[in-house]
């Protein structure tokens, strides 16, 4: 999660944006409850004999899915960095499975060499899921998105979608989401490249160091003595 500071010394400002905070954190426990909750009655679902095997593999989708909202919960509440070595490629495919379930656009990732990365894995599905949840909307169900990856001294994520184009697609949360992925990936030292794809649609570029730097996962946290106080 991006904290987005305010330097200001006013003390009514930091004393509204403590309670807004302390508000927030006690949103996301009990929604982190009722998470976990939901985790233990679709396991409770996978133990019936009777499930069919199209039906048990759209509940493990279901259990995974939840099992990384309570992730991203913990994330979020937590204030501390978790960089690790990341599979962007296994990270990127359970992405496309979940969006290829809910959704009727084709979405594809391209075959290619495993690509693995040194970052926040809850950070990095964050920007790709808005990513490519835009491209799905974008491209309707009758579209395609196309997604690759290139890995070397620098990883980059490639998602393009045969929409009518940037801007030009249905309303949603596109300006939300993309706000969202600019904020991360910046924070987190990549960069966001957003260009006409051909013959039609949007092309988003993600292209993030091979290292993610401390000062990156401090932004990405918020993680500074002048924001939390002396310790």
């Amino acid at each position: 999660m991006v904290w987005f500071r305010d330097r200001r010394s006013n003390p009514g400002r930091r004393s509204a944006d403590s309670r807004g905070t302390l508000a927030l954190r006690g949103l996301l426990h009990d929604i982190g409850h009722d998470l976990a909750t939901l985790s233990y009655l679709v396991e409770a679902v996978r133990g019936d004999p009777d499930l069919s095997t199209e039906t048990r593999r759209r509940v493990d989708l279901i259990e995974q899915e939840t099992t990384r909202l309570l992730d991203h919960i913990r994330h979020a509440v937590s204030d501390t960095p978790k960089p690790e070595s990341v599979s962007v490629r296994g990270l990127v495919n359970q992405i496309i499975t979940l969006a290829d379930q809910a959704h009727e656009t084709s979405v594809v990732l391209s075959p290619g060499d495993p690509v693995t990365l040194h970052t926040d894995g809850a950070v990095l599905w964050r920007v790709v899921t808005n990513v490519v949840d835009n491209a799905v909307r974008a491209a309707g169900p009758s579209g395609r998105v196309q997604v690759s990856l290139t890995g070397g001294r620098e990883v980059v994520i490639d998602v393009a979608d045969d929409g009518p184009g940037f801007g030009n697609g249905p309303n949603g949360w596109s300006s939300m989401g993309m706000g969202i992925v600019t904020g991360l990936t910046t924070a987190s030292g990549g960069s966001l490249d957003v260009q006409p794809a051909q013959p039609h649609g949007t092309r988003v570029r993600l292209t993030f160091p091979t290292i993610l730097q401390r000062s990156a996962v401090d932004e990405v946290t918020g993680n500074d003595d002048d924001q939390f106080g002396a310790r």
